[in-house]
């Protein structure tokens, strides 16, 4: 396993979770009121959030499937179950949060935002663990 590819791939997934936040904001309202403090404050509440789940949850759980993986075939799943597996405990937390701390389109759009960075992990935890190819 390549670490350096590892951690672009996180960074890269983070980074796709922050674009998708943005592009919610600044559509659902046409632009009216996104700010960069709405950017920033979305960002940095995403980054030890998605660190942690990254770290402790998605990595784990993707080593742990592709030791049982029976072949190439099974990598297409990864992200799948990356995407949608390891973040139910996340999405049954964002659902009880419903009504109590956020709105329902709040927690639907954090829980929308894990799937699509666990998605994109789970893509650059198959590019991390391609052999690089050597130059004669």
């Amino acid at each position: 396993m390549n670490i350096i590819k590892l951690l672009i791939s996180a960074l890269a997934a983070w980074l796709v979770g922050l674009v998708l936040v943005a592009v919610s904001l600044y559509l659902s309202n046409d632009g009216a009121d996104f700010t960069l403090h709405d950017f920033m404050g979305f960002g940095f509440l995403l980054l030890p959030a998605s660190a942690l789940l990254m770290a402790f949850v998605y990595l784990p759980g993707l080593l742990w499937l592709r030791r049982k993986s029976l072949g190439g075939q099974a990598r297409i799943l990864l992200p799948l179950m990356c995407g949608l597996a390891f973040n139910l405990p996340v999405f049954g937390f964002l659902a009880f949060l419903i009504g109590r701390k956020m709105s329902a389109t709040e927690a639907l759009l954090f829980m929308l935002t894990f799937m699509f960075i666990g998605f994109a992990f789970g893509l650059g935890f198959i590019w991390s663990q391609r052999p690089e190819a050597r130059l004669a």
